[in-house]
């Protein structure tokens, strides 16, 4: 069944204060700013039959909406205010009501067969400038697309659990020009983990509909299973093309950090670039140069060129064995809104 319905008069009594006999709550600020929760890398989908929503997994980058009923405001995960970089979202707050609202979604951008592609989306988070993000906005326009309600009429809401904030959600129909609320469906799993292979998407998102909201939790009452498989990786050194091409990179050397706060070297990435990406990597890497590698481990890779490691890059692969390196890898762009040192091993994807 697709999340909805309507509330029965019974359960609408049941959640109405009773106004003469209970004053009225004084209205909190709206906050300043708040981490978003995080979800869990899984492997399988929850087999917990009615405890569980399913969203799909939207190939962006999140933002928590911030609307005090006059301004509005985008955070990005690492809370940074990115809001002049998406002009078109600044219409979203005539869509919500005026006491103000905090949202939280994933701003996307589409590719030639309409689907969210993160390459797309590379042009528009690095942009600076009003005029070069104006442009941008009109070659590459972006989508939000809402999945969670924070605050709302006055007062926090994380509290409350997910099938509540949802209910909420849905109340507000959001459907713009640029924004949408994500669909979700309870007992559905393996239908919206199909639907999201057919329709070239990452995956699914499981959220018990019991659970509250935990601002910069990575809780297990949200799980996130990948249709492919991809996390972001440390950028340690690279190789330029052989013979003529050495403007353009030939592959990445990549890791992540472990528990010891060692780079543990992951493998190459030699595909996913295009014209623009190779002129633009070569130049930051080139910038980057160090004289010794930054990974713990030995790099079986003869001339390599070592960068300090703080370039973060979204990579997608299709296994990665325990005790192996990554497979079948493929760049995707390079993230501003993580910090390198926060990058760890999601999964073994074997």
């Amino acid at each position: 069944m697709a999340w909805g319905g309507r509330r029965s008069d019974a359960d609408k009594m049941a959640v109405m204060p009773d106004q003469k006999r209970r004053p009225r709550a004084p209205r909190q600020q709206i906050p300043g700013s708040i981490a978003p929760m995080l979800a869990v890398p899984s492997d399988v989908l929850p087999s917990n039959s009615g405890k569980w929503a399913f969203e799909f997994k939207w190939d962006g980058v999140r933002a928590v909406c911030f609307w005090d009923g006059k301004k509005l405001r985008l955070q990005s995960r690492n809370e940074l205010d990115i809001t002049r970089r998406y002009p078109e979202l600044h219409g979203l707050g005539k869509a919500l009501p005026s006491s103000g609202a905090v949202l939280d979604g994933e701003i996307i951008a589409l590719d030639a067969n309409c689907r969210p592609s993160f390459a797309q989306l590379q042009f528009r988070m690095h942009a600076e400038g009003a005029a070069k993000i104006a442009r941008l906005s009109a070659t590459i326009p972006v989508w939000y697309v809402v999945f969670d309600v924070l605050w709302f009429r006055g007062k926090s809401v994380i509290d409350q659990p997910y099938r509540a904030r949802r209910r909420i959600l849905e109340d507000l129909k959001l459907d713009g020009s640029g924004w949408q609320i994500s669909p979700a469906q309870v007992d559905h799993g393996k239908a919206m983990l199909n639907a999201a292979k057919r329709n070239g998407l990452e995956g699914v998102v499981a959220k018990r509909l019991d659970s509250p909201y935990v601002p910069g939790s990575r809780s297990p009452n949200w799980l996130k299973i990948k249709v492919v498989f991809g996390q972001e990786f440390v950028i340690g050194g690279w190789f330029p093309e052989k013979g003529v091409n050495q403007e353009r990179v030939g592959a990445l050397l990549v890791g992540y950090y472990d528990s010891d706060g060692r780079l543990r070297y992951a493998g190459g990435v030699g595909t996913g670039f295009n014209a623009a990406l190779h002129a633009s990597l070569t130049r930051q890497l080139t910038a980057r140069t160090i004289r010794t590698s930054p990974f713990a481990d030995r790099v079986p890779k003869k001339d390599a060129i070592f960068v300090s490691p703080d370039l973060v890059a979204e990579v997608e692969y299709r296994r990665w064995p325990a005790g192996a390196q990554v497979q079948q890898a493929a760049f995707k762009g390079l993230r501003d809104d993580k910090p390198a040192r926060e990058v760890v091993r999601e999964r073994h994807g074997a």
